[in-house]
């Protein structure tokens, strides 16, 4: 139950430099107070009503946590003085302040705001004092009026703090004006939240404001969480119904009216009866523009015979017998526009890189490697780790698909239509995982003359972000397809890789578990997996393993006892004992912590699903700053980008995508059931190198690898084959998307809807 003490501020002992936390004394009648939380720089002097509750500090004490607070009317003459003779108002010295008191009363705040000529009749005051004094007071004013309105609104500190953080002093103008534009300004707000403070502003709930904001929250959340492009009316009037709450005093034709409006505002894209965000219109035209101009345009031919020449030379240069449909698909990689070389673990793909780079350099009359090779090839991966193994395995540079086209400090790309990249030939591996947005920018910037290969694995899941581009592109049937089955013999014996095989046939042999080599399964459930997990970790480390780089624990769900979030606290509760961290609201960073980028960050250089090791956090110019080390690099990131960062000790399968672990652990619970299927146990699993340790319930790994991902709702495939939109057919017409929707917790993420 919240409590009330009244109070001024004495001093402030902690003042964070990013963010509006502070620890603060306060004067009571009858006591000090230590207080803490998230608020503006409070008047020293002046008496204020703090709501909140007392808290026990295992190092402090006792606290009490500021959750709300507003100026009390009552003023005590001293402070008074105090206020108007602190450094806040240059010049104004105690016995200038005192005179003020004096003349004008304990109510002289509130006279001269009203009416600044009273100052006149003060003793010893001037023009240039009576002017600091009315703007210091007017702007001091300002920013506390703002404040203390945001908390009418049942705001918490956080939520008031990024509001103040994103608008200033005209945050409470910009949410009466609409609410709901915090859905795009402010993170942290989704509809249900900008929804509850417009109805609290007096919006009606037929409001067509309100009705607009719903269809375009439902159609981006739908696309963004669920890998569509597009939805059909019914669909999207059905699912923002729902958001609504299916509410009686709403009707379907006020729904279509308002998705009507934001077709002719061209907030939303429509095409015959699908609906785009204007982004995802524009990519997936951008795309098969660019796909099919290079497909056109000439590329220089070698001569088959040459080529056969080529790949006979590399197999004696690096004492290596390629299979025939090895052969086959470095021999059609050299020979077509645009090649697909598609592959499960094991089957080459590696090799088969390694092969036509080799060849390339043969057919240009160069040496492997050469700096004249850098200039004609250009290879990428989507994620870092991936680019990383990719280099390791050629000896050729790899850099990820945003370096390669020059990503800048806007978040935009360098290199595209009109300034293309300088190569002839592009391989990008790992190519399941480009979304839409991605391969339009990237599909722009090759040039035209270039040869493209794609390497990847379409059994794995698809990109995190909107799009199914490498699955549309091969079931397109315009593009050279090689697709690998056989398993070479080096990895055979691999039951990492059987295993990984039996889930993509949908058929585990369990008895690959009893052979105790490589793959292993516990039964174990939700409540004991902690206990599981730290046996594991504790056996591991016991071999002088370490818990930072060796091994990875992937589980498919940030919520719940079992999820990410918990199983992260639990680790570094037990295993990292550093004193030194950074503490911001419900986020604990520890030096020595394995943290997770949450997002692309072009100033710092960071990509969505990198991963560090925090080495220290300190003070760079007054400002807390973390230094990490993201895979060799030192990064000094900013203490005011913390939320942009997650605990990585166990990660998302999705997160995970394009690495590879010597070791990786997989809880399979019933907890997890809703996402559970086939390609994500598929993922997880060809992650592992070395071993593979599975947690859990066998019936739920049988029901998992029999359940099959839905079908992404994308236009790329018809928009390459050139089939007109009514003749698509939309598989179901009638999804609710009822799993879809902000979760009750202030502190949720996108990514705690992804896998």
């Amino acid at each position: 139950m919240s409590e009330i003490i009244y109070g001024s501020i004495d001093s402030y002992i902690y003042k964070s430099e990013d963010s509006l936390y502070k620890v603060a004394r306060v004067k009571t009648k009858d006591k000090e107070i230590i207080i803490v939380g998230s608020f503006i720089e409070l008047e020293e002097g002046l008496e204020y009503e703090f709501v909140g509750e007392t808290i026990k500090h295992a190092k402090y004490g006792e606290q009490f946590k500021v959750e709300s607070y507003t100026r009390s009317n009552s003023f005590s003459e001293d402070g008074l003085i105090a206020y108007l003779s602190s450094e806040k108002f240059f010049g104004i010295g105690q016995k200038l302040a005192k005179n003020i008191v004096e003349e004008l009363g304990i109510d002289c705040i509130q006279k001269i705001m009203d009416e600044p000529s009273v100052l006149d009749s003060v003793k010893q005051m001037n023009e240039t004092k009576k002017k600091v004094i009315v703007e210091t007071l007017k702007q001091n004013y300002a920013t506390e009026q703002v404040v203390i309105k945001l908390y009418s609104y049942g705001l918490t500190n956080k939520m008031v703090y990024r509001l103040y953080d994103a608008y200033g002093t005209e945050a409470a103008m910009r949410i009466e004006d609409n609410p709901y534009s915090l859905i795009y300004d402010v993170e942290g707000f989704g509809f249900k939240k900008s929804d509850a403070l417009a109805l609290k502003l007096g919006f009606i709930e037929n409001d067509p404001l309100r009705l607009r904001e719903a269809i375009r929250y439902t159609l981006n959340t739908v696309c963004y969480q669920q890998g569509y492009t597009f939805l059909t009316s019914r669909q999207l009037l059905n699912s923002s119904y729902m958001l609504l709450g299916s509410n009686p005093l709403i009707s379907m034709d006020e729904l279509s009216k308002a998705l009507a409006n934001l077709v002719q505002n061209e907030k939303i894209i429509q095409d015959e009866d699908r609906y785009f965000d204007p982004l995802l219109y524009k990519s997936e035209i951008r795309c098969a523009e660019a796909i099919q101009k290079l497909k056109k345009h000439y590329t220089r031919e070698f001569k088959p015979d040459k080529i056969k020449e080529a790949i006979k030379i590399v197999q004696q240069d690096i004492s290596i017998t390629y299979t025939d449909l090895q052969e086959e698909a470095i021999y059609k990689a050299l020979t077509n526009k645009l090649t697909i070389i598609t592959g499960g673990p094991g089957t080459g793909k590696s090799t088969i890189i390694n092969g036509i780079l080799r060849s390339y350099a043969i057919l240009n009359n160069l040496t492997f490697p050469c700096d004249t090779l850098d200039y004609k090839v250009t290879m990428m991966a989507p994620t870092g780790r991936a680019a990383k193994r990719m280099s390791e395995v050629t000896n050729f540079k790899a850099t990820t698909i945003h370096k390669a086209l020059g990503y800048n400090y806007e978040g935009g790309f360098t290199y595209s239509e009109d300034s293309p990249l300088s190569c002839s030939l592009v391989i990008v591996d790992e190519s399941s995982m480009i979304d839409i947005n991605l391969a339009a920018s990237l599909f722009k910037a090759i040039p035209l003359s270039a040869r493209v290969i794609l390497v990847g694995d379409e059994n794995q899941l698809p990109s995190v972000g909107p799009g199914n581009v490498f699955h549309d592109l091969i079931a397109s049937n315009l593009f050279m397809t090689v697709k690998l089955f056989e398993i070479m013999r080096q990895a055979r014996d691999s039951n990492i890789v059987k295993l990984s095989h039996m889930v993509f046939s949908g058929d585990v042999d369990f008895r690959v578990f009893s052979d105790k080599k490589e793959v292993y399964f516990y039964p174990c459930d939700a409540k004991g997996l902690n206990q599981m997990l730290f046996k594991m970790i504790d056996a591991y480390l016991a071999t002088g393993s370490d818990l930072l780089t060796g091994m990875q624990i992937l589980i498919p769900m940030y919520a719940g006892v079992a999820g990410i979030d918990a199983i992260n606290e639990a680790i570094t509760t037990r295993y990292n004992k550093e004193e030194e961290k950074l503490v911001r609201d419900y986020l604990v960073l520890k030096k020595n912590d394995k943290v997770l980028q949450l997002k692309n960050d072009p100033t710092l250089q960071l990509m969505n699903g990198d991963i560090g090791i925090i080495k220290g956090i300190s003070k760079v110019n007054e400002k807390e700053t973390l230094f990490i080390d993201f895979d060799g690099r030192m990064v000094s990131y900013p203490a005011k980008e913390v939320d942009n960062l997650r605990l990585a000790y166990a990660i998302s399968i999705h997160k995970a995508q394009g690495s590879e672990y010597e070791n990786v652990i997989m809880p399979i619970l019933p907890n997890y059931h809703m996402m559970l299927r086939k390609k994500i146990i598929y993922t997880a699993m060809t992650r592992a190198k070395k071993k593979l340790i599975l947690l859990g319930d066998v019936n739920t790994l049988k029901e998992a690898v029999k359940t099959l991902e839905p079908q992404r709702q994308t236009g790329l495939l018809n928009l390459l084959q050139g089939i007109r939109v009514s003749e698509v057919k939309i598989l179901d017409a009638t999804i609710p998307f009822d799993t879809l929707g902000e979760y009750d917790m202030e502190d949720i993420t996108p990514y705690s809807f992804m896998e």
